[in-house]
């Protein structure tokens, strides 16, 4: 392994098992004695693993749920950047802020950040961190101006989670009712699919793939074989059926059946889906579409 990959592999790891596991042998492990990090939104750095623990031990005291996950990075030198998406639930000890503490109502939030890590020999010397300040605490239901209301996703019942995510398959993706998408999506949504290379991103991008979709396939038909639903997402096991009739993922039409099995995961806000997060079996695909031996 090369250094700069060497290098992000320890920033995942930060993110991955001192964040989401609350590994505190492997943040010992990772960072070097004098580590250091910074906030803008603390005067203060945490100083050293021991001053760093507090803060970690806080976030998963406050959101017992929390999961960060890793949406890009980039490595030169000794550096690493790496872009994040941190998502969670505020039930647990109130949340500090300088505006001071927010005590936990049982809100869901997601935020955007950014953090710089040098690490030299192998470990983490220094941390700069940027996060969506903002939107965190509006989230989790404190007011900043006067007379306004608090930014907060607006929850959805389990009934309509399960018909909306059922009208996603039956009218956009069966029915192809490019009109519907509005009624189903929120202006925000995003489709996150790993045989993409940016997620889909807004209504217009959506109904874009949509169209590709159905000119590849005509005659789509997915079915839902499994559900199961909590107070915030959907989860659904599906099947899926189609003859490529138009180019997919650069392959000109074969006139080749094709089937496939994989899962989405539903994200709500205010009775519409906000993003998708998707899995299916890409390679068998293509392995039936004989793109690949």
């Amino acid at each position: 392994m090369s250094t700069l990959e060497a290098n992000k592999a320890v920033a995942r790891r930060y993110f991955y098992e001192v964040f989401n596991k609350a590994d505190m042998e492997t943040l010992e492990a990772i960072c070097s004695p004098d580590f250091v990090f910074y906030l803008p939104t603390h005067t203060e750095p945490f100083k050293g693993v021991d001053g760093y623990k507090g803060l970690v031990q806080m976030l998963v005291g406050c959101f017992p749920d929390i999961h960060f996950a890793v949406e890009d990075m980039i490595s030169e030198g000794d550096m690493v950047l790496t872009r994040w998406t941190a998502r969670g639930t505020h039930t647990g000890i109130p949340f500090p802020t300088v505006l001071g503490d927010v005590p936990a109502v049982g809100n869901p939030f997601e935020i955007e950040g950014m953090t710089w890590h040098k690490i030299v020999d192998g470990k983490i010397a220094e941390v700069f961190a940027n996060e969506d300040g903002l939107g965190l605490v509006t989230q989790l239901g404190r007011a900043l101006f006067p007379g306004t209301a608090p930014m907060i996703p607006k929850p959805t019942p389990v009934e309509t989670c399960k018909a909306v995510a059922k009208r996603y398959y039956d009218e956009l993706l069966n029915q192809k009712k490019a009109t519907h998408v509005e009624d189903i999506l929120t202006p925000d949504f995003v489709l996150h699919l790993p045989t993409l290379k940016d997620p889909v991103r807004g209504i217009a991008a959506m109904k874009h793939y949509l169209a590709d979709l159905h000119k590849a396939f005509p005659d789509l038909h997915y079915t839902v074989d499994r559900e199961i639903v909590d107070d915030k997402e959907v989860a659904v096991r599906y099947s899926m059926t189609g003859t490529h009739k138009g180019e997919f993922m650069g392959i000109a039409a074969t006139g080749k059946a094709v089937k496939d099995a994989g899962n989405d995961i539903f994200h709500f806000d205010d009775g519409k889906i906000s993003a998708i997060w998707g899995s299916n079996d890409a390679m068998g695909v293509l392995h039936q579409l004989g793109a690949i031996a």
